[in-house]
């Protein structure tokens, strides 16, 4: 199944746009993953944002888990979100807290603007 998802290069970080259709699927998360880490690896940057809608889906605190610790895939990541209709949660802190704890940085925003500013002003490149 094919994940619906963008990842391109914008100046100096890595723009992830998630479609309408875009669902957290443990199966899928390798692609999702793999298209991130080659892309932060071709344009050597280590600053994503992601951007688009709230995937669909409940998710189990396993899952919260799993996906927390698949960002480890892109070693010194720092990762902002920018969700429209974004909700913070216990499980969004969660998966900030478990993917802290494998060395990437998390945090999401209200705004893309705020979101880059802080890609900007504390991520290494």
């Amino acid at each position: 199944m094919a994940m619906d998802f963008k990842v391109e290069f914008c100046d100096d970080h890595i723009r992830v746009e998630l479609g309408p259709d875009f669902i957290v699927d443990p199966g899928g998360q390798d692609e999702f993953w793999n298209e991130v880490r080659s892309a932060c690896d071709r344009y050597d940057s280590r600053r994503v944002l992601v951007e688009g809608c709230v995937p669909s889906g409940e998710r189990d605190t396993a899952e919260v888990i799993d996906a927390g610790q698949r960002t480890a895939a892109v070693p010194n990541l720092w990762l902002a979100f920018h969700l429209e209709g974004f909700v913070p949660t216990d499980k969004s802190e969660l998966f900030q807290v478990i993917a802290g704890s494998g060395g990437v940085r998390v945090k999401f925003f209200s705004d893309s603007e705020r979101a880059l500013k802080w890609l900007r002003s504390n991520s290494p490149r």
